[in-house]
């Protein structure tokens, strides 16, 4: 081993002696340098930040115009607030109240609160008693004024402003980071805590920086320095005295590869170490999941310095060489975004992201806002409303309301805005109009969800919850006709205000003709929110900003009451997932272990720790307390009692198929269906999970162009770009990213991790072992 340990070792001093590489060391110097100013500074969050923080503005205007003008409310919360607005801002809430145009900017509402957080003379103990206020505040509430600091002051009166008008403002983590540099503060701040900043930095800043110096200009100053030393090795004198020794041509190519690896790998680690301590430093982000760019970069220059080796020995020409491994890199470059073309514009829009089953008939939603039916005949799914890629319009998951109707709706323009570009129509699907869309009643404004609850349908609009008679909705829609008795019962919207600004009822999210609010009066909910409803529709769950509550139906089946609340730990404004099964709740969120809970007074019964790399994005509830759980991993596990015990739970190692994209329990059949593999379905026996019967559908031809040529391109030519998605999942430690639209839908985007290590391995080792047998042939 000592000739080609040498050979290796004489790589290192040539590349020491490289000017480039000391050009690059410089330039890594100098990057690092201009990083290390970098600090930042964690406060309370209390400032308003304009249209990012005044989530529903139309709801804003509207109760501070609903507070001006009616004297009943001038003691109440919202009437002392609305009295402590400055003038300019008194008279467009005046203007409001009479219906005309409002002109003011987002940023003048938000600069108002903002001087109410320094003058708290609008704040009335008694007035702000009725108010819904969050465990922060009554705790703030509970400590004397001498005892705060000015932080944590305008904090409390940040709190007991979101207390007075629920449902305007976004739900932000209790604390902020602003960024420094060399001591100078950004203007700007981030309304993260110190986790969620971390998240950020590990997710995002540092791979895109490991991407653009790593990922390609290291790459290329590292193919011109080596390119040389192949040609250089076969130079008459140079080859005969390496041959001279007892030594084999492959190990000697072999340990010359990894010499020419040298140059790449002195300039990562002080770029990585560098980062690490920069990081560490400066942010307190001691990340050593960072170190492991390292062999992960020197693999990827490797993939482009066996392409270069092979053109070298061919050629014997350092520029060739160059010349070959750019054209190779360019190569994989056309494939990957040819590849990355049929994953947004075919794959992509086709992938299943809910599912609705009505007896033998399946329809499902997809992420490129399509709604599609199952055909047994045709082996097909039918485009009921078409996907696609860049399509702006949002569609509702479909929701069973009887043994042959489904409802669903589709706002134009509601992917990118909840309000969409106009009113937007409930849908009736039935068997007996051949699945076709039937308009019914119009639904609020902003509407993403639906709900069936026994007898009645629930709409999520914003911040308001809603329900109607679902024998209303099939009369609107011609499907059958109500008699006098059930018209009657179609309850009408009351007049929230107070019987003054009737004109403000849209602007408070009130009930439109044909709904009713199921939220107490003067209460709404804040994103992010998750509903599920009990199998029986009797009972209501509700996450919303880290606080559960259970509302329970009356017996005239009218209205809902709070049954229940507990708050959770944990910053507020991470999502959930949630599932009821039996007498469990279930609830899952990033960051956080399983929690399950008693479904009658939510009191705890278990945890169940939940791995980092995980973020819940899907749970069923399965009967008997159990659950099914998809993770952002694209796999299925299932929380269940252990050994008939009530109050210890397991999480299962994944169980089904694999790349689940979306699943859902029928309870009927007793089935849980598992989307996977894009639109492929598997039915599975709830209770011991064997496969029962599959939808495997017949491909179109694009889909087919992506199977048979696409894919497996995209596999012998190395997608050296993917290492990317690589570098972001070790440095995170998380195996997927969220992705929050403007409508406030979340999008789990996996980290592809497996596919471009295998795919680039495989390359390596065949053009070793050509560069090998080649060397090993020739006559130099």
């Amino acid at each position: 081993m000592k000739p080609y340990l040498a050979i290796i070792q004489d790589s290192f001093h040539s590349a020491l002696s490289s000017r480039v590489l000391w050009i690059a060391f410089f330039a890594i110097w100098l990057v690092l340098a201009a990083l290390a100013p970098f600090g930042y500074q964690e406060d309370l969050t209390a400032d308003f930040r304009g249209a990012r923080d005044l989530a529903n503005r139309g709801r804003l205007r509207g109760l501070l115009a609903q507070g001006l003008k009616d004297p009943e409310l001038a003691d109440t919360a919202v009437g002392r607030l609305a009295a402590a607005m400055p003038e300019n801002i008194a008279e467009e809430l005046n203007a409001v109240s009479e219906g005309k145009e409002t002109t003011l900017r987002t940023s003048e509402y938000a600069d108002a609160l903002n001087k109410c957080l320094d003058d708290e003379s609008w704040y009335d103990e008694e007035a702000w008693t009725p108010t819904l206020r969050l465990a922060e505040l009554r705790e703030l509430d509970e400590l004397p004024d001498e005892e705060l600091d000015e932080s944590r002051r305008r904090r409390r009166a940040r709190l007991r402003i979101e207390a007075a008008m629920p449902g305007v403002f976004a739900t932000r983590s209790a604390k902020s980071i602003s960024l420094t540099y060399a001591g100078f503060d950004f203007p700007a701040e981030f309304a993260l805590d110190k986790t969620r900043f971390v998240g950020i930095i590990n997710q995002f800043v540092v791979p895109l920086i490991i991407d653009w110096l790593l990922g390609f200009i290291l790459i290329f100053l590292g193919i011109l320095v080596t390119a040389s030393m192949i040609p250089d090795m076969l130079q008459p004198g140079s080859l005969h005295l390496l041959l001279s020794k007892p030594v084999s041509r492959s190990m000697l190519l072999i340990s010359k590869f990894i010499g020419g690896c040298a140059f790449v790998f002195l300039c990562v680690i002080q770029l990585v170490v560098g980062l690490y301590l920069v990081a560490g430093l400066r942010l307190d982000i001691w990340n050593a999941r960072l170190l492991w760019c390292i062999p992960v970069s020197v693999f990827l220059f490797s993939v482009f310095y066996s392409v270069s080796v092979l053109a070298g020995m061919r050629w014997r020409s350092p520029i060739l060489a160059i010349g070959v491994t750019t054209m190779f890199g360019g190569i994989c470059f056309v494939v990957g975004i040819i590849g990355g073309v049929f994953d947004g514009f075919v794959t992509g829009p086709a992938r299943i992201k809910s599912m609705a089953v009505l007896g033998d008939v399946t329809f499902a939603s997809t992420q490129g806002s399509g709604l599609t039916r199952y055909d047994k005949n045709t082996n097909e799914w039918v485009e009921i409303f078409s996907s696609g890629a860049i399509s702006m319009d949002r569609v509702i998951p479909p929701v069973v309301i009887d043994q042959d109707t489904i409802v669903t709706s589709r706002t134009t323009g509601g992917r990118m805005n909840p309000f969409g570009s106009g009113s937007s129509d409930l849908l009736v699907l039935s068997a007996d109009n051949d699945w076709e869309p039937e308009p019914s009643l119009g639904l609020p404004p902003a509407t993403v969800r639906l709900y069936k609850a026994a007898d009645s349908l629930l709409t999520l609009s914003g911040s308001s919850l809603n329900q109607t008679g679902i024998a209303g909705v099939l009369a609107a829609a011609g499907e059958e006709r109500a008699d006098e008795d059930e018209e009657e019962q179609i309850p009408e919207t009351p007049d929230a205000t107070g019987g003054l600004l009737g004109r403000l009822g849209s602007m408070l999210g009130v009930a439109p003709a044909g709904f009713t609010s199921v939220l107490p009066r003067g209460m709404a909910v804040a994103p992010p929110i998750v509903i599920i409803v009990s199998p029986s529709g009797s009972d209501l769950y509700l996450l919303s900003r880290a606080r559960m509550l259970r509302f329970a139906r009356s017996e005239d089946d009218q209205s809902w009451t709070q049954a229940a609340e507990r708050e959770l730990e944990g910053d507020p404004s991470i999502a959930g997932v949630i599932a009821v099964s039996g007498a469990v709740v279930m609830v899952s969120r990033a960051e956080q272990p399983i929690e399950l809970f008693d479904s009658e007074n939510l009191e705890p019964i278990a945890k169940v720790e939940l791995s980092d790399r995980l973020l819940p994005t899907s749970v069923v509830g399965m009967g008997d307390s159990r659950f099914m759980l998809l993770t952002s991993d694209a796999r299925c596990r299932l929380v269940a009692p252990k050994d008939d015990a009530d109050d210890i739970f397991v999480l299962s190692d994944g169980v089904g198929p694999s790349t689940v994209e979306a699943i859902t329990y029928d309870a009927e059949q007793n089935l849980v269906y598992v989307a996977h593999h894009t639109d492929q379905v598997d039915m599975l026996n709830a209770d011991d999970l064997s496969k029962q019967s599959e939808i495997t559908p017949s491909l179109s031809v694009w889909r087919r162009v992506d199977k048979y040529l696409i894919s497996p391109l995209r596999f012998v030519i190395p997608q050296t770009g993917e290492l990317g998605e690589t570098i972001g999942s070790i440095v995170s430690g998380k195996s997927a990213i969220t992705v929050r639209d403007a409508s406030g839908q979340e999008q789990v985007v996996r980290y592809d991790i497996l596919r471009p290590v295998f795919s680039c391995s495989l390359f390596i080792g065949v053009m070793l072992m050509i560069n090998c047998i080649y060397f090993g042939t020739r006559d130099y």
